[in-house]
C-alpha cells in the first residue's frame, strides 16, 4: 500500500469515526425526546380518559349543565384529542428517526471496523465484540420500551376505557334506585352483561401478554387456543398444522416460537388483507420448521427490506431477531404481489 493510499484510508477512517460519534449523540438526543414524548402521551391519555368521563356524566345529567358548560366540555375534549393525535404522530416520527439513526450507526461501525485491519490497528475483534455487546443491550432496552408503550396504549384503549364506562353505569344504577326500581333493575342487568364482556376482554389481553397455559400445557395447546381467538377476532380463517411435536421444548424455545407465530399473524391482520392463513409447526432431522403463510395482497420483498423503508419492515426485523438472535436459527420471507406472503424459520433443536 502506497503512502497516499494509506493517508486516504486514515482520512476515511477518521471521518467515519467522527460521523459515528455524531450519530451516537443524535441518537442520545432522539431517545431523550422519545422518553419525554412517551410521558406526554401517557399524560394526555389520562386527560382524555378524565374528559371522556365528564362527557358521559354530562350526557346522563345534561339538565344540570348550562350551555356554556356544555360548550366548554366539548371544546376541552376536542383540544385533548387533537393534542393526543399530534403527540402520537410525533412519537411515531421519533421512533422512525431512532431506527434510522441506529441503522446509520451500525453501517458506520461496520465500515470503521473493516478499515482498522488495513491501517494496522490492533484488536479490532475485541472492539467489535464490545460494541456488539453494547448494541445488544441497547436493542433489549429499546424493545422493552416499545413493549411498555404498546401495553400502555392497549390498556388505555381497552380495559381502562371499559372500566370507566362501568363506573358511570354503576352511578346511573345508583340514581335510578331512588326513582324507578324497574329501570334500575334493567340497567343492572345490562351492567352485568357489560362487566362480563370487560372480563373476557381483559382475559384476552392477559393471554396476549403472557399465556399462562404456555407454562402449564406447552406450545401446541397454547397455539391452538391463540389461533382460535385470532380467527374469531380478525375474521381470518387460520389452519394450524402440527407434526412431530409431542415432546416439550425448553421454556425459552416455546416462548420465542409462540411470539414468532403471534407477530407473524399480527402482521397478517394489520397489513395483508387476507382471508386465510396457514401455520405450520414441524420437527424433523434435529430441526424445528415454522412457517406462516397468507393469501393476502403481498408485496415486493426487496422494496420493503431495502434502505429507507425502516417504518414498513419493523415487524419483519422483529421476526428475524426472534429467530436468529434468540434461537440461532435461519429466517426467510417470500412474497408476491397479489399472491400472499410466507415467513419461515428453521431452528436447531436444543
Amino acid at each position: 500500500m502506497t503512502s497516499g493510499e494509506s493517508q486516504s484510508l486514515q482520512e476515511l477512517h477518521a471521518r467515519c469515526t467522527a460521523e459515528l460519534e455524531k450519530v451516537r449523540r443524535e441518537l442520545g438526543e432522539i431517545e431523550a425526546l422519545l422518553r419525554q414524548t412517551s410521558n406526554e402521551v401517557e399524560k394526555l391519555q389520562q386527560r382524555e380518559l378524565t374528559v371522556s368521563n365528564r362527557l358521559r356524566d354530562l350526557e346522563v345529567n345534561i339538565d344540570k349543565y348550562s350551555k356554556a358548560d356544555i360548550k366548554n366540555f366539548f371544546s376541552s375534549a376536542q383540544e385533548v384529542q387533537m393534542r393526543l393525535l399530534t403527540m402520537r404522530g410525533q412519537l411515531e416520527q421519533l421512533q422512525f428517526r431512532q431506527e434510522t439513526a441506529k441503522n446509520r450507526m451500525s453501517l458506520l461501525h461496520e465500515l470503521a471496523t473493516a478499515l482498522e485491519p488495513l491501517l494496522g490497528m490492533s484488536a479490532p475483534g475485541a472492539s467489535q465484540q464490545a460494541s456488539s455487546g453494547d448494541d445488544l443491550i441497547a436493542n433489549i432496552i429499546q424493545a422493552q420500551e416499545k413493549e411498555r408503550l404498546r401495553i400502555s396504549l392497549q390498556m388505555h384503549d381497552g380495559p381502562a376505557q371499559s372500566m370507566s364506562n362501568l363506573v358511570l353505569r354503576a352511578e346511573i344504577c345508583q340514581r335510578l334506585l331512588d326513582k324507578d326500581v324497574e329501570m334500575a333493575r334493567a340497567e343492572l342487568s345490562a351492567l352485568k352483561t357489560a362487566i362480563n364482556a370487560t372480563l373476557q376482554d381483559t382475559r384476552h389481553f392477559i393471554f396476549d401478554l403472557r399465556p399462562m397455559i404456555l407454562d402449564d400445557l406447552g406450545l401446541v395447546p397454547t397455539l391452538r387456543r391463540y389461533v382460535q381467538q385470532f380467527s374469531d377476532k380478525n375474521k381470518i380463517e387460520v389452519n394450524l398444522m402440527v407434526q412431530n411435536m409431542d415432546a416439550r421444548l425448553p421454556n425459552h424455545y416455546e416462548v420465542a416460537i409462540f411470539r414468532f407465530i403471534q407477530e407473524a399473524l399480527n402482521n397478517v391482520a394489520k397489513h395483508a388483507n387476507a382471508t386465510e392463513a396457514r401455520v405450520l409447526l414441524d420437527s424433523a432431522a434435529g430441526q424445528i420448521h415454522v412457517s406462516v403463510q397468507d393469501d393476502g395482497s403481498g408485496f415486493h420483498v426487496h422494496d420493503v427490506l431495502g434502505e429507507g423503508s425502516e417504518r414498513r419492515n419493523m415487524g419483519i426485523a422483529t421476526l428475524r431477531q426472534q429467530v436468529e438472535t434468540l434461537l440461532g436459527g435461519e429466517f426467510g420471507i417470500e412474497s408476491t404481489v397479489g399472491r400472499g406472503t410466507r415467513v419461515a424459520a428453521v431452528i436447531p433443536l436444543p
